[in-house]
């Protein structure tokens, strides 16, 4: 059985550093390997794409790994459509 990932927010990255999360967020902007999320208490975060996701939607669940500058190296992530409330 796999073991259950935290899904957080931006201010709680640092308890994270070397973890694999969860986070859910709008899409900010998209460019090339890289993404910027807002999660839900509005912070920012970064995102390096794993180039095998499809970024499609505004709102966005990433799984990923925190890196120890604070970013997130996405492992997969899924498309949560364009209204999320």
């Amino acid at each position: 059985m796999d073991k259950p990932t935290p899904r957080i927010n931006s201010s709680l990255r640092e308890k994270y550093i070397g973890q694999t999360v969860r986070v859910i967020g709008k899409l900010v902007s998209l460019s090339g390997d890289t993404a910027v999320l807002e999660s839900t208490d509005n912070g920012q975060i970064l995102v390096h794409v794993n180039g095998e996701s499809r970024w499609g939607t505004d709102y966005i669940e990433v799984i990923g790994q925190v890196e120890p500058d604070f970013t997130l190296k996405e492992f997969k992530t899924t498309n949560l459509g364009n209204d999320f409330s």
